[in-house]
């Protein structure tokens, strides 16, 4: 197989040859159509010479696979998972940064699971203050749906800023995630 390989199997097949491949990978998840995917392009070359003979990549054409997305729950493009020994050790949804590929890069290779990352300061502050507006308009609007409607929609936004230091958050959601991700699998 070369550096980067598209991938033309069905879902079963993939999943065979992931089991199989002891060769630390990376599978880049794009779309013709995806401007994300092209903006990356240049650094995912750039990585792959850089790690040649190191970590393997496979590209998959995210239109043509729908049902290995939705079984790798992949709900965004371009989507990065890297594999260490048949197992995922890291993903990265998204245009990061190119550090945060190589990071990826790294984790295939040394089959250590990266951290999670949080929110960028500015990203907080941002949602934070798009929350606080949005409960300033509900509280001016007379009691009725759209002040629901736009308490509840502040209210998401206020979580979306502070999830990742919700000690709450931390203990339901690896639950959350083994409960949906058995849902999704049953399909």
């Amino acid at each position: 197989m070369t550096a980067e390989h598209e991938m033309n199997v069905n879902e079963s097949e993939l999943f065979q040859r992931l089991q199989a491949h002891t060769q630390p990978l990376v599978l880049d998840f794009w779309a013709s159509w995806c401007m994300p995917c092209r903006a990356i392009e240049p650094w995912m070359r750039r990585l792959q010479k850089e790690y040649q003979g190191r970590v393997e990549v496979w590209k998959v054409n995210a239109d043509e696979h729908a049902r290995l997305l939705r079984r790798l729950r992949i709900f965004g493009i371009p989507t990065l998972i890297a594999y260490h020994q048949g197992s995922e050790v890291a993903r990265q949804t998204g245009v990061g940064s190119f550090q945060s590929m190589q990071q990826l890069f790294e984790a295939a290779l040394q089959g250590e699971a990266l951290a999670p990352r949080g929110l960028a300061r500015s990203e907080r502050f941002l949602r934070l203050l798009i929350a606080g507006v949005l409960f300033y308009v509900a509280y001016l609007n007379r009691p009725g749906g759209g002040m629901l409607l736009l308490g509840g929609l502040a209210g998401i936004v206020f979580f979306s800023a502070v999830y990742d230091r919700c000690p709450v958050w931390r203990a339901l959601y690896p639950r959350l995630r083994r409960w949906l991700a058995a849902r999704l699998n049953t399909e």
